[in-house]
């Protein structure tokens, strides 16, 4: 998992991977703003039993978020031995945490490609109840704990999806982003813009609108991979950002095998046209425009002429022009607020 997230390594090889042994460190910036000194430790019994007895103090001091990772394919006889230390490990962490600071937990359910098709939701919903009720009681007195849970598999989107969510949740003041990633879409009459982190490719922040350019917000429904944007008559994977993710990755990896490297793409299709660039030093930007509805006015410079399609050309130009404006964003993450220029 975190050789496929952090280290670019595809989902095939992954099979030469060891198994994790004790602990393994990895520190890693993400944006301006987010330093993440990450520890790997080892799941098996014998590790387990080291982090939670001489190592306690040293493992989970200071920690601000804990990723514990299940195996949806447990046996039952095996499941309660698997709940018990999780419920160590948050006792651990409670204790050496003060009640002051806030600590999230994100709780993973892997492997769930083994599980058939039609029996994944029940499957995830059931497994999901037996860990929260274990520490149900736990965390009734421990307000300061927050807690989500994920499904995930190596072999699909889902592993990028649950990561994309605990990245964007670490970051200082992603709603700045967000917010900043709506301004930008409304006044280049962009259908969806997506930012994407630059070394892992994790999404950290979107938004889609709809003709009269308000935010489409939608209800996740863990049943279904599609989502719809009711006046554009569309019907979108969940998953397109994460599968865009990945092929992105897998791109770049051609390009470094034959000597070159990856800067930017652009596709120009009957009903829409896209634009992936670099934006930022941290980060690249994927513009999507609807050439069924295009005003093609150029971001902070509404004077220039108006077109009525919007080529990937002006697209490129709309995100080169914002730069600068994204980059005081990147820089005010912990800082006040930026106004638009």
């Amino acid at each position: 998992m975190r050789s496929i997230i952090f280290n670019n390594q595809s989902t095939e090889s992954t099979s030469n991977v060891q198994a994790t042994l004790s602990i393994q460190s990895q520190s890693l910036q993400l944006l301006n703003s987010l330093s993440l000194n990450l520890w790997d430790c080892g799941g098996t019994t014998s590790f387990l039993s080291s982090y939670l007895s001489h190592q306690r103090e040293n493992v989970f001091k200071g920690v601000g978020v804990l990723i514990y990772v299940f195996d949806i394919t447990t046996p039952p006889n095996a499941a309660a031995d698997e709940l018990e230390w999780f419920t160590r490990c948050l006792e651990s962490l409670k204790e050496f945490s003060g009640q002051e600071e806030s600590l999230k937990v994100f709780i993973l359910i892997n492997k769930m490609d083994l599980i058939n098709e039609q029996d994944i939701p029940s499957a995830f919903r059931k497994r999901k109840a037996e860990i929260f009720q274990s520490v149900d009681a736990l965390l009734s007195d421990a307000s300061n704990i927050q807690t989500e849970c994920y499904m995930t598999s190596i072999w699909d989107q889902s592993l990028y999806k649950a990561w994309s969510k605990i990245v964007t949740k670490l970051l200082p003041s992603s709603s700045k982003m967000s917010s900043a990633l709506t301004h930008f879409a409304r006044t280049s009459n962009a259908t969806e813009v997506v930012l994407f982190e630059r070394s892992t490719f994790l999404v950290i922040g979107q938004t889609t609108l709809n003709r009269d350019g308000e935010e489409e917000l939608h209800e996740e429904d863990p049943t279904s991979e599609y989502i719809s944007i009711s006046d554009r008559n569309l019907k979108l994977s969940k998953f397109r950002f994460e599968k865009i993710s990945q092929l992105i990755k897998s791109f770049k990896q051609s390009c470094t095998k034959i000597n070159n490297q990856f800067n930017s793409m652009q596709l120009s299709e009957t009903y829409y046209n896209a634009v992936l660039e670099p934006l930022t030093v941290n980060t690249y930007v994927l513009v999507i425009t609807d050439k069924t509805d295009i005003r093609g006015c150029l971001l902070l410079h509404q004077h220039l002429t108006q077109t009525p399609n919007t080529a990937p050309s002006a697209i490129q130009m709309n995100i080169r022009l914002a730069k600068p404006y994204f980059e005081r964003v990147e820089d005010t993450f912990i800082g006040g607020d930026v106004t638009p220029s």
